[in-house]
């Protein structure tokens, strides 16, 4: 299990500076992209969109990108307060109307921190855990039996279909050794992907 920022929005406002944080749950550091893109998209005017991110479960994998900024001034700010909560999976964007006032290194740092900071207070820290996804197919006298094994565990089940075998998808925590549960059944789940939830 690992914490994550939930998703949300925060503006703070610095002598005529509109600094707007984003917070979203991401599965890669290739997530962050889709995330400034949208924001970039969404406000056309902006002066910068600054980041930080930690998209992996240990807090190895991380970036930030000051975006034109002086260096140092933004997404370094940023991903220190993300990595301060102790928070994983995330991406913290900073979009930043200049308000026609320079605010110098010092204010620029303590700005994006302060938004970055505020913004995961606000919106909170989630717990979440990581979930296999597979395909199962399985002739008709041995579903009731998988299904008895589902219901017992913290599986759901989802896109049942009934042809000459019966095919559906299992959503399972990790730590549930779905495999083996279902293989003494005579049952062998495919592994599709996974998921954080």
């Amino acid at each position: 299990m690992i914490t994550c920022v939930n998703d949300g929005e925060y503006e703070l406002e610095i002598k005529r500076s509109r600094f707007i944080a984003v917070s979203r749950h991401i599965d890669t550091r290739n997530d962050v992209k889709a995330v400034v893109d949208e924001l970039r998209r969404q406000h056309p005017d902006a002066r910068h969109v600054c980041y930080g991110f930690i998209a992996d479960e240990k807090g190895d994998d991380f970036g930030y990108d000051d975006d034109g900024e002086p260096s140092g001034t933004a997404g370094k700010p940023i991903y220190s307060a993300l990595a301060a909560s102790g928070a994983r999976k995330t991406a913290i964007a900073v979009v930043r109307y200049f308000g026609g006032v320079k605010l110098g290194a010092g204010g620029l740092t303590r700005a994006y921190r302060e938004s970055a900071a505020q913004l995961i207070e606000n919106a909170g820290i989630r717990t979440v855990e990581r979930y296999a996804v597979y395909g199962v197919t399985c002739g008709g006298d041995v579903y009731k039996k998988a299904m008895s094994v589902l219901r017992a565990s913290d599986c759901s089940v989802e896109n049942i279909v009934f042809n000459a075998d019966a095919r559906f998808t299992v959503t399972a925590p990790v730590s549930f050794d779905l495999e083996h549960a279902l293989s003494a059944i005579g049952v062998k789940p495919q592994k599709i992907s996974e998921k954080y939830m």
